[in-house]
């Protein structure tokens, strides 16, 4: 049976205003069948009224890791959890994170593949969850970051054979370690752990296995070696200095990445509004990277909005809270904001022909809010409904 949407301003991920008068989205099987005043749209459809409210495309985390319980820090911890007992975590997290608008996420590394196992039963429909691209056991060096999640190689053909592996069991990613982490002891985030050259051979066997790459990056090095070897999207872009984040980057010195057929995936999370102000003033680490954000939109590098949801702190379906604060350190406007979230990373993500727009033919993956978030971002946090392939979440609808 049709479902009909009616009586909500419609955005459709891309325009600079949402529709001037309430319109009706008609859902059929799933997809978007039309969007218009006509009453035509409303026959043989169960009708869903949110009259005043606004619709826009689901929103996409383009950065989570799905297995990892915020609650938990070090990493011998999270990898003593049992997988029955990760896997049930996992389940409400995607719960959570649909009810949130999260119709759409990228889980950027695992190590036993609990999360590709999650996104095929959401995508048979045997639990809700947002729709999800999994990119497995990234590639990292010996005792490098997240090594223990099996995805160590050096040489030329240790790299090929983990990246096929990924393949084979069905990664829709690959996932570079370019420079060191944070919770990784014996890592430093400053310090490339590939050079150039290793680098570009792990973007041509992705390549070749028609895979994308992201690559986490936090040192100037291993952020200069992942844009120039071609990844599709570098995450976190800190520019991290003997002073942290951000403290290696002045004016300027993100011009190498202008032009550049990638997307920087800084990973601004809650945890971030935290550490804006102190004692009445902005903090450095505020300051820093504003200047660094601000530095790289400046350029006309094109963002995608992401959390690393499950490191510590970092909850999964909080990525709406955390969009206005996107918004005031790369001082982007709320509609390049929802953009980001929207159609600009499903782009990114190589989806566009499936959602990230309210368009016919794409999935139907709405978000329904009150008030206008072209205006005011803070309603994404209390929505009045959502809409994931066409089937509703928490919705109350009736027949007309």
């Amino acid at each position: 049976m049709a479902t009909a949407l009616c009586d909500v301003y419609v955005w459709d991920g891309i325009a600079d205003t949402r529709s001037p008068h309430p319109q009706t989205i008609r859902i059929e099987a799933g997809a978007i069948a039309a969007i218009g005043s006509d009453p035509s749209l409303l026959e043989s459809a169960e009708v869903i009224s949110a009259a005043g409210a606004t619709a826009i495309p689901g929103l996409i985390d383009a950065h989570i890791h799905l297995t990892l319980d915020p609650k938990i820090g070090p990493p011998a911890k999270q990898l003593a959890v049992p997988d029955a007992e990760v896997t049930s975590k996992m389940e409400a997290r995607a719960r959570a994170m649909l009810a949130a608008g999260i119709t759409t996420a990228r889980d950027l590394g695992g190590g036993k593949g609990l999360e590709l196992d999650l996104r095929d039963r959401i995508a048979r429909g045997a639990i809700p969850g947002p729709r999800l691209l999994c990119a497995r056991q990234p590639v990292t060096t010996r005792g490098g970051h997240c090594h223990f999640w099996g995805g160590e190689a050096e040489t030329p053909s240790e790299i090929r054979s983990v990246i096929e592996r990924q393949v084979d069991n069905g990664a829709d990613w690959i996932k570079v370690m370019a420079t060191g982490g944070i919770n990784t002891q014996g890592t430093d985030p400053r310090h490339a752990q590939f050079d150039l050259e290793r680098m570009r051979g792990i973007v041509d066997a992705a390549r070749e296995l028609d895979r994308s790459v992201a690559a986490h990056c936090h040192g100037r090095e291993g952020i200069e070696n992942a844009a120039e070897a071609g990844v599709r999207t570098i995450e976190h872009c800190s520019f991290a200095g003997s002073e942290g984040f951000g403290s290696d980057f002045q004016p300027g010195d993100a011009a190498f990445l202008r032009g550049r057929a990638l997307w920087v995936s800084p990973t601004v999370n809650t945890n971030w509004k935290w550490r804006m102000r102190k004692d009445g003033a902005p903090t450095g680490f505020a300051l820093r990277m504003a200047q660094l954000l601000r530095g790289v939109r400046d350029e006309g590098v094109r963002f995608i909005a992401s959390t690393d949801a499950g490191i510590p702190g970092v909850e999964h379906h909080r990525l709406p809270e955390s969009l206005a604060t996107f918004a005031q350190f790369a001082g982007l406007s709320a509609v390049d904001t929802l953009r980001a979230a929207t159609s600009e990373s499903a782009t990114a993500l190589g989806i566009a022909d499936q959602t990230g727009r309210l368009i016919p033919g794409l999935s139907a993956d709405i978000l329904i809010v009150g008030g206008n978030p072209l205006e005011d971002l803070s309603v994404l946090t209390q929505p009045l409904g959502v809409l994931a392939r066409g089937r509703s979440v928490a919705l109350h609808s009736g027949d007309a």
